[in-house]
Formats: C-alpha cells, structure tokens, sequence
C-alpha cells in the first residue's frame, strides 16, 4: 500500500511538472526558435488612444517567445485609435521584473518609421521570470504607455 502511493505521488509530480520542464529546455542556451503561424499580439494603451501590436524576432526570426540571456527584437506597429493620421512622434520601449524591482541590464537601440512602425533591437532579458514590457508613445502634447507582461519559465 505504501510503494503504491509513493509511485502514485511520483507520478503526479512528474505529470505536473512535465510542461515546466518542458519549458525551461526550451530555454537554454542551445534553444531553437520555432516558426510561428501568427506571432502577432495587440493591445491597447492605457488610455485607449493607440493600438500597439507587436511580436518578438529571434535572429530575425518570428518566435513565440524570447530566449533567456540572449537579445532579441520586439517589432511594433503603433496605429491611433482617434485618427488614421495621428503618427507617434517618439516611442521608448523598456522592460522591468516587478517582483524582483529591477529592469533590463541594457538599453535597446528604438527605431521608428514615419509610418508607425518600430523596431526596439538588442532587448535582453537576462533572468527568468515575469517581464513587464512598457512602450510610452509621445505625440507630442501626451506620453501614453502600453504594457504587457512576457512570462519566461
């Protein structure tokens, strides 16, 4: 009865963990990134004003996720919600772990078209964990910030 529930308990445990551990292999160092049929994501400002869609590049390539400890690219189109002609005038793309209060150990390279689109190259996030991305859009009278969070296990 005893080796019945301590094989039943292990078994438990390990089906539990398997999509963790699968997850944490797909992080290491020799990790690969794997196409993705829609790796898009949007969301809205704070305000509503701008509609931020973005997706993360790998070596150039689409992925569904970063790679801990190596730089990556998050690619933005940043669309107005009030009037197809309203373009950003500046965006500023930052990352911090709220639970452990710090940020990104490097600054990446903002690269912004005049038709909205942006590139914020060179990201890093260093650690595992919860990664809050904020992108604050300047129009030129307002700062608006859009956030999302990127979970790295």
């Amino acid at each position: 009865m005893f080796c019945i529930r301590r094989i039943s308990i292990f078994l438990l445990t390990a089906f539990l963990a398997l999509p963790l551990s699968a997850a944490i292999m797909m992080q290491g160092s020799d990790a690969k990134t794997f196409p993705v049929k829609n790796a898009w994501h949007e969301t809205l400002s704070n305000d509503g004003s701008w509609r931020v869609k973005w997706r993360v590049l790998v070596d150039g390539k689409e992925s569904e996720l970063p790679i801990v400890r190596r730089r990556f690219t998050i690619e933005l189109s940043i669309e107005s919600t009030r009037s197809p002609r309203d373009l950003p005038m500046s965006v500023m793309v930052d990352a911090q772990m709220p639970e452990h209060g710090h940020g990104m150990n490097i600054a990446p390279t903002i690269l912004l078209e005049k038709s909205g689109k942006c590139r914020a190259d060179g990201m890093l996030f260093h650690m595992s964990g919860r990664w809050e991305v904020d992108v604050d859009i300047d129009d030129g009278t307002t700062i608006e910030r859009a956030q999302w969070n990127i979970l790295m296990y």
